[in-house]
């Protein structure tokens, strides 16, 4: 009966020291910075998807616009439109994504022609770089009808995260250039620190 029982208090203490090291205690949830107010983000030239924008921490991070040069025209749905050429626009999708389809723990750029874009993009030379995780590959999106109408082009940068906290590290300071032909588009992390 001691031995049994002996056996038994082993056994749990070992399941339980097992399983605690699975569950990667180290990881604590760090603090994150409250959204910053959309007019404050306005004043300083940033456009953001949502004035909610870190309410999916930590399986969507959406970046925030840099409207710099003024190229800014208005959300549509989870995409910034933005002016593209002489007299035409585009949208622009830009974040972290935990899961995207089969892709996981992975930066996303998701370009479309919207419903008033007057210039293709199926042509034109795009690159996509992030300035601390490096350049993105550009992959198909899925086949449907709808992405080949807006001439969908997917452009994904996996990254090797110890665990799901550590994407703000990943993306601390990050800035996305998106290169359309000769247009350049700057998308900024959102745990940014207004000066």
């Amino acid at each position: 009966m001691i031995r049994t029982l002996a056996t038994f208090l082993i056994l749990v203490l070992y399941l339980s020291c097992s399983s605690s090291s699975k569950l990667n205690i180290s990881a604590v949830r760090p603090e994150i910075s409250p959204e910053i107010p959309i007019t404050k983000l306005s004043e300083k030239g940033i456009a953001v998807i949502n004035p909610n924008y870190k309410n999916n921490y930590y399986s969507l991070m959406p970046y925030l616009f840099w409207n710099g040069d003024g190229n800014f025209n208005t959300i549509q749905g989870d995409f910034y439109n933005v002016k593209y050429g002489n007299n035409s626009n585009i949208n622009i999708m830009t974040g972290f994504w935990r899961d995207y389809g089969v892709y996981k723990n992975t930066l996303v750029v998701l370009i479309a022609l919207s419903n008033s874009s007057s210039e293709p993009i199926n042509n034109i030379p795009i690159s996509v770089q992030s300035s601390k995780n490096g350049e993105f590959n550009k992959r198909k999106p899925r086949y449907n009808d709808y992405n080949k109408l807006q001439q969908r082009v997917l452009f994904i940068n996996e990254l090797e995260l110890a665990n799901e906290y550590s994407i703000l590290e990943k993306l601390e300071d990050d800035i996305i250039t998106v290169k359309i032909g000769e247009q350049i588009y700057e998308f900024i992390n959102p745990e940014l620190e207004l000066k």
